[in-house]
């Protein structure tokens, strides 16, 4: 019966693991995305320390035999190595060199019905010029329509666009004229932000200042007309591949091994 509670929780794990590789693939091509690798830990587990006289004496094994009860999917860690660099040329165009994330607001209606903005974090620098909804102007924003945000947290626009320049630290200029300044943000421990779509992180809950509480400015450096291209490295992925799907085919044999010896177990209590 262990056996089979053993087998089921690391198929469970198994699975969990088979996903987060089914994603790292699926992104390969992703802007800026960051993999994932899976990491276990095992599930409660006891020691026989106390042995029959006997039967010490015939173990071969040492006091104190510890039986587990399987391991399941701890975590899934962020890989946070940079990506290769892809040279676009397009003014819009951002990587970070270095440490550090792009901080861009969502807008949306709050349970009392008013208009606020939720403050998420990408590695993605793909961001084009777009009208800005019901304001006049425009800004930069990313393809599914979050707005690129300055050191307050307000969203860096524009009356119309024009020649766009950007410094590694930062400084934006439209037309020669500096018309903010923006900041790239880091955290201490990544795995605490939730992932939430859109090769975006969810931040936390905002100060009066318009920056997360618990987040500080990071010395990463801003190019301009370049993109980060994705860390995942698919022969590593497709390895990873095959050898959780062996271990998801071990644990199914055996749960069927378990389930025939169960059954012969059972045919011979009934004779």
């Amino acid at each position: 019966m262990q056996s089979l509670n053993i087998s089921t929780a690391a198929l469970r794990g198994v699975q969990q693991a088979l996903d987060n590789t089914a994603n790292n693939l699926a992104n390969a091509d992703t802007v800026g995305y960051k993999r994932r690798t899976a990491s276990f830990s095992e599930l409660l587990s006891d020691s026989m320390n106390e042995q029959a006289a006997v039967d010490s004496r015939q173990r071969n094994s040492p006091p104190g035999l510890r039986i587990g009860s399987g391991s399941r999917l701890g975590l899934t860690k962020t890989d946070v190595s940079p990506g290769n660099m892809k040279q676009t040329d397009v003014p819009t165009n951002l990587m970070i060199e270095g440490d550090g994330y792009f901080l861009v607001s969502r807008p949306f209606r709050n349970a009392n019905g008013e208009l606020d903005d939720e403050y998420r974090l990408t590695r993605s620098g793909a961001f084009q010029f777009a009208q800005m909804a019901g304001l006049p102007g425009y800004a930069l924003v990313t393809p599914t329509g979050e707005y690129l945000v300055d050191e307050v947290g307000l969203p860096i626009s524009f009356e119309n666009p024009g020649e766009l320049t950007i410094t590694p630290e930062g400084v934006v200029f439209l037309d020669g004229n500096e018309v903010a300044q923006m900041r790239l943000y880091k955290v201490d421990n990544p795995d605490q932000l939730q992932q939430v779509g859109d090769n975006q992180l969810l931040a936390p809950v905002l100060d009066d200042q318009k920056a997360p509480d618990f987040m500080q400015f990071a010395d990463g450096r801003i190019k301009q007309g370049a993109l980060e291209t994705s860390n995942v490295n698919v022969q590593e992925e497709m390895s990873q591949l095959i050898n959780v799907q062996r271990a998801y085919q071990l644990n199914s044999r055996a749960i069927g091994i378990t389930d025939q010896m169960m059954g012969i177990a059972n045919s011979l209590r009934s004779r």
